[in-house]
């Protein structure tokens, strides 16, 4: 799978309480904050001394600056995913996760893929 999925299921995933429905829309927008300070040239030091950025997200920073550095060309793409997300109501949000989780959970169960 394309490595833009896989973080965008990443972040939504981590960010998203599935049970409640409910998404945190300020911290999913920090890391697009995030995401645009390394693409703009950052270090992952630089970001580290911005204390107010990084709280809440902190567990994220260094899976996000890798994908920043290893993808350099795909930052934009990850960026308006996960602006799509944030501007997208509640019941799509789910849909949206409903989606990702299929491409990469297996729900089948051990039987069926025995077949």
């Amino acid at each position: 799978m394309e490595p833009v999925f896989e973080i965008f299921y990443r972040v939504i995933k981590d960010y998203t309480d599935i049970r409640w429905g409910k998404t945190r829309d300020d911290l999913i927008s920090k890391i697009v904050k995030l995401l645009r300070s390394f693409q703009k040239g950052k270090s992952l030091d630089d970001v580290l001394s911005e204390k107010e950025l990084l709280h809440e997200v902190e567990g994220s920073l260094e899976y996000l600056y890798r994908f920043s550095k290893d993808h350099e060309k795909d930052v934009d793409k990850l960026i308006g995913a996960l602006s799509v997300f944030l501007k997208s109501p509640s019941p799509c949000k789910m849909k949206i996760i409903s989606l990702m989780e299929v491409f990469f959970e297996d729900r089948r169960s051990t039987k069926a893929r025995n077949i």
